[in-house]
């Protein structure tokens, strides 16, 4: 089959968990002509090319704009007709010109939204959620209701940028949410068509063949490992104050961060820290390549994860693979990866106390720890493997073109 994945990162020589390459290798590896179109960022090392080949899959970076986008209309014609379009991301610009050219080839396309809440339209608040009102009224599915709106609406732009992002999903000939939590948001949104749920997978094998390298850091222990942008959604603050009171019992604790950093948010991290008295224990790791990650988990004593929204959880299934112990927020999405006690611990939306004393509960108990590292090798082996959800991917390509 001829596949045409359209992302936003899409395929990178860097990334190797980002889901349109895993997704993609997936497929080439399973015999599917693949091809693959992206954003094209200069700024950004990983997406500066405007074309490459990846593992000999074409990946081609266009501008991320809406309609007109010529350089998409261009690479939307290079290659073999596809016999199928997967889009995924809530905010992908180059979804809606896509989808009008598929319509126009009888080309179906499947969508995987990848987390509800990070779209702006269904939620007041995309770095809190949980916390806001849901608006999923706001989202313009059809045309119908776009001319409806642009009687009320006072930014037609912005009207017509709801309606673009969002009609591609509703033209979609299938879903394949990454989670039953987003499966049931997407019938809340009104979408009837067919559902799989295929949650994300990670590139086990690669995690399992780096090999064995200490971290480059004399930061003291016990380790406390962060993974994520600097954001609120993220939970940052959550783990400054959970390192404060790790203290009380581990005074030597270091909590070492690893992020593209936003640097209006360090500057709060560190006020955080300053006024909790715990600056000096918190270290800034920047951005580390896969490898270097994969072995920061290993020596980490603790991976803390104090999310207050995933649309899945990467970096779950990094730390199960790595062998790292982990403690997480109780979340929808989360606690599909996550069950306490077995593969990690759960602990209560917003509470840095819990966070704190669930850490000091692995640090100080070798039973424990080894027997959530084993539950999370387990986890992997019976729901994340490869082969398992690619043929499931499959599965719904096959329905959708028999159905087209």
């Amino acid at each position: 089959m001829n596949v045409l994945l359209i992302g936003l990162g899409g395929l990178t020589q860097t990334f190797r968990h980002w889901p349109e390459r895993i997704l993609a290798l997936a497929l080439a590896r399973r015999g599917h002509t693949v091809l693959s179109i992206g954003i094209h960022d200069p700024k950004q090392p990983a997406l500066a090319k405007t074309f490459e080949k990846i593992e000999q899959i074409p990946v081609y970076r266009v501008p991320g704009r809406y309609f007109p986008n010529k350089a998409l209309a261009k690479a939307l014609n290079q290659g073999p007709k596809p016999d199928l379009i997967h889009l995924l991301h809530p905010r992908n610009v180059l979804a809606a010109q896509t989808t009008a050219w598929a319509q126009k080839h009888k080309i179906p396309t499947v969508y995987t939204w990848l987390g509800p809440f990070h779209d702006s339209y269904a939620t007041e608040d995309r770095e809190r959620p949980f916390e806001a009102k849901k608006t999923f009224g706001r989202l313009i599915f059809q045309r119908r209701k776009l001319l409806f709106r642009a009687f009320l609406e006072l930014n037609p732009r912005n009207l017509l940028r709801n309606y673009r992002l969002h009609w591609p999903l509703w033209a979609a000939k299938a879903l394949l949410p990454c989670s039953a939590f987003e499966a049931a948001l997407m019938r809340q949104f009104g979408l009837r068509q067919p559902q799989t749920v295929i949650p994300l997978w990670i590139d086990l094998p690669f995690i399992q063949n780096t090999p064995l390298n200490p971290p480059k850091t004399n930061a003291p222990r016990p380790w406390l490992l962060f993974v994520g942008q600097l954001t609120p959604r993220k939970g940052y603050d959550l783990a400054v104050e959970a390192l404060a009171t790790l203290s009380k019992t581990f005074p030597t604790a270091s909590l070492l961060i690893v992020s593209g950093i936003n640097h209006a948010q360090k500057a709060e991290l560190l006020s955080l820290a300053n006024l909790a008295g715990v600056a000096q224990q918190i270290h800034f790791l920047g951005h580390l390549s896969d490898r270097e990650l994969i072995n920061l988990y290993r020596f980490s004593d603790v991976f803390l994860f104090p999310t207050r929204y995933e649309g899945f959880g990467l970096p779950l299934l990094e730390a199960m693979a790595a062998e790292c112990a982990l403690v997480t927020t109780d979340l929808p999405v989360v606690r599909e990866i996550v069950h306490d006690g077995k593969n990690g611990l759960l602990v209560p939306y917003n509470d840095s106390v819990s966070l704190a004393q669930a850490a000091i509960q692995i640090i100080a108990n070798p039973a424990l720890k080894n027997a959530l590292i084993a539950g999370g090798k387990a986890t992997l082996q019976q729901s994340y493997q490869e082969e398992l959800l690619i043929q499931r991917v499959e599965d719904v390509y096959h329905e959708v073109k028999q159905r087209c």
